[in-house]
């Protein structure tokens, strides 16, 4: 199959080029193409044994491939998944743009790769909302009546000048307190934007914009994605987001309230025999999942007041699960179905 890599150089997509060269999914590469937007393009990189040529996004031809994963922000996955999708290419898009078209199936193969079908646009859930699904599905055959969320989200989530950003902060503490000195002058509650908010030793409760009612954007994603993932549209769930200086994998923790009492044996059960999770006690953390591939789950406990609530901790390597071995994954599903 030919194979592009579409933000072959961002932090998703240098991931899914040392997924794709591990050699561990069943996906027939008979040619990669990488392709990048800005100044990345016009650089060489390894992919196993062969240095691969980054081509312009902008300035190049659209070649013609069989599936193209695109690893870019939503404004140029608008402008060029239409253009690989012409040229004969299923799309598997990261980007938030198309998560919520009807026409576009927003897949977790763990939980709904049977909507695939022969869709030539697949979209890649939201980080956090993955990782959610994963654990949520093999408990929907006891009846989720709620679920509140409250996500611990790594750095790395907010994209490579983020991260570095926060790389640096971390080396040059007195950088730091400048930045802090520099809130307080605007005052006690400015109205800045997020390139001026410090991450290290910082909490931030808001992951993107607020609408009106108050919800951030991440918010807003976790929620509405969570509803079509699982086909239930009118799903009681409660989220709030947040950012926290850990450099990678985000972390959640989930309050499901059930519609009638469950042993803990049964959950515990459901979970251990669900694909994608690793069943992890007493608990997981973000340093020991990055660079894992699946959802770790800890920290299970009934609520002794009110039977019929469980508490979970999760945590997922986010630009792994998260997103490019998830993309992988939905790869992999398509190249069963299509003839090589």
């Amino acid at each position: 199959m030919k194979i592009a890599i579409v933000g072959a150089t961002g932090l998703v997509g240098r991931i899914m080029i040392d997924e794709l060269a591990s050699g561990d999914f069943d996906i027939p590469i008979h040619k990669l193409f990488l392709i990048a937007s800005g100044d990345s393009a016009g650089k060489k990189i390894r992919f196993k044994k062969e240095d691969i040529y980054v081509h312009s996004l902008i300035e190049q031809d659209i070649p013609a491939v069989d599936i193209a994963l695109f690893a870019v922000d939503s404004a140029l996955a608008i402008e060029y998944v239409p253009k690989f999708i012409k040229k004969g290419a299923i799309v598997i898009d990261n980007s938030s743009a198309f998560r919520l078209k009807e026409n576009a199936p927003l897949i977790v193969p763990e939980v709904n790769p049977d909507l695939i079908a022969n869709s030539e646009l697949i979209a890649n859930p939201n980080c956090s909302t993955i990782q959610l699904v994963v654990v949520l599905k093999p408990l929907m055959k006891f009846g989720l009546a709620k679920v509140f969320v409250a996500t611990y989200q790594g750095i790395s989530g907010a994209g490579k000048d983020a991260l570095m950003s926060f790389i640096k902060e971390c080396k040059n503490t007195s950088e730091h307190i400048q930045n802090v000195s520099l809130l307080n002058i605007l005052g006690k509650n400015p109205v800045i934007s997020d390139e001026l908010i410090p991450f290290f030793g910082n909490v931030i409760p808001a992951i993107g914009n607020l609408n009106s009612c108050g919800d951030s954007a991440e918010e807003t994603k976790l929620k509405l994605e969570t509803r079509k993932i699982l086909n239930i549209p009118d799903m009681q769930i409660f989220v709030t987001a947040v950012r926290v200086p850990v450099i990678n994998a985000h972390s959640e923790v989930v309050f499901v309230e059930f519609e009638c009492e469950i042993e803990y044996k049964e959950i515990v059960s459901s979970l251990q025999s669900a694909a994608g999770i690793e069943f992890d006690e007493p608990y997981p953390t973000p340093i020991h999942v990055t660079g894992c591939r699946k959802v770790y789950v800890g920290r299970i406990r009934q609520d002794t007041e009110n039977k019929k609530i469980y508490q979970f901790f999760i945590v997922a390597d986010n630009l792994r699960k998260g997103a490019a071995t998830n993309a992988l994954q939905i790869a992999e599903e398509i190249a069963k179905r299509k003839p090589v």
